[in-house]
């Protein structure tokens, strides 16, 4: 699919796919919060020291990096679905790179990528952020798993 057969509806279904990335960034939110009560109780602040740091410490730089590709993907999701509002997605596609170069997100020399492209670039992050939720997910149970045993 080129930009030209590229329709507005085609663009607000990426948008609405990843706007499925804010219940994911919701879930690390509360996985984040588990392992900060985890490492603020003091009955087991002993056994964290010891033999649960090393997975708290995981699960923490795992939820920020998951942080990070959230607002990458709620971001995404925001300028596909303001794409979609134009008509004509190759004027759209213009006029998004004309925003990202005057704000200095897009390199100059990578404007004119296809709708594909960008899809294909979006969902990647999508991937990245879901990968860095399961390093979280695990990392917790394997606190949880470390200091309870």
């Amino acid at each position: 699919m080129t930009s030209s057969t590229t329709t507005s509806f085609d663009l607000r279904a990426m948008a609405a796919l990843l706007a499925q990335g804010r219940q994911l960034h919701a879930l690390s939110l509360l996985l984040l919060a588990a392992a900060l009560l985890l490492a603020a109780l003091p009955a087991v602040a002993v056994a964290t020291a010891t033999s649960g740091a090393l997975p708290l410490a995981l699960s923490l730089v795992a939820g920020l990096l998951q942080c990070y590709y959230a607002l990458r993907v709620d971001f995404d999701a925001r300028l596909f679905q303001a794409a979609s509002e134009d008509e004509d997605s190759a004027r759209a596609a213009q006029r998004l790179d004309a925003s990202l170069l005057a704000l200095g997100l897009l390199k100059p020399g990578r404007e004119g990528r296809d709708w594909p492209a960008r899809w294909r670039g979006a969902r990647g992050l999508m991937m990245r952020q879901a990968i860095a939720l399961s390093v979280q997910t695990a990392a917790v149970v394997w606190a949880y798993g470390r200091v309870w045993a």
